[in-house]
């Protein structure tokens, strides 16, 4: 099975700040948790990874916690995924996103984003809009579409206004997870060292913790929810 997946975890935040003098609003675990669950698809998932942003080192491709992603990189490589030129699709597409999420509100009217190292929301500079991202998968022909966004009001992707998600008839599965509501703040655990959706995707991903020693949505999710039960932060 052909599989493809891109995974982003974006630390450097350079013009994101709460005051045009404060410190920028860095984050330290998104690249060792998008590097970690690349690996686990990698070695269990049979997937053919993509990681923003990205360097090589002692001959390996990983998540570079140093380096910034723009939003018109990040664009491209999305639809790369989902949409491709050509007549080689992947039967299944994967994004994995951890990083900050930005929400805009605007008489009334809320729009979610995948924040870049390039926002400023002072400068109209949002990141990639979860609005967008719906779109681009209601007209993607890819039979299998998977994402997991590991950020604040990651939600927003599921407020799909349509009747359904627009795959009744042709055939296709789509399969998505949010680590926090449209309105709520994804987390970090207490030692700060992931973030909390993260490290239980990545466990619930291994499969020796499976009897049959398979993972598939039914049994990931299942493990999400049992594992963040009575937790502040539950995915949707």
């Amino acid at each position: 099975m052909n599989r493809d997946a891109l995974v982003v975890g974006i630390n450097q935040y350079p013009f994101l700040k709460d005051t045009p003098r404060s410190k920028a609003r860095h984050l330290k675990t998104p690249a060792l948790d998008a590097e970690a669950i690349a690996q686990r698809l990698q070695e269990y998932g049979g997937f053919r990874v993509r990681r923003l942003p990205e360097t090589i080192q002692e001959g390996e491709r990983i998540i570079d916690p140093e380096s910034v992603l723009d939003a018109d990189t990040l664009e491209d490589a999305i639809v790369q995924l989902f949409n491709p030129v050509g007549n080689n699709l992947p039967e299944t597409a994967l994004l994995y996103f951890i990083g900050h999420g930005l929400r805009k509100d605007r008489g009334g009217v809320t729009e979610g984003f995948l924040a870049t190292s390039d926002v400023s929301p002072r400068k109209k500079q949002w990141g990639v809009s979860l609005r967008w991202l719906r779109e681009l998968l209601q007209k993607s022909p890819v039979p299998q579409q998977i994402v997991w966004l590991d950020c604040c009001f990651a939600g927003e992707l599921l407020n799909f206004t349509e009747a359904d998600l627009g795959t009744a008839g042709q055939g296709q599965t789509r399969f998505f997870i949010a680590a926090a509501r449209e309105f709520e703040l994804a987390e970090e655990d207490i030692e700060g060292q992931h973030g909390v959706f993260s490290r239980t995707l990545w466990e619930g991903l291994d499969p020796k913790g499976q009897p049959e020693g398979v993972v598939n949505n039914d049994k990931l999710i299942e493990y999400i929810d049992q594992t963040l039960k009575g937790t502040p932060q539950q995915p949707i």
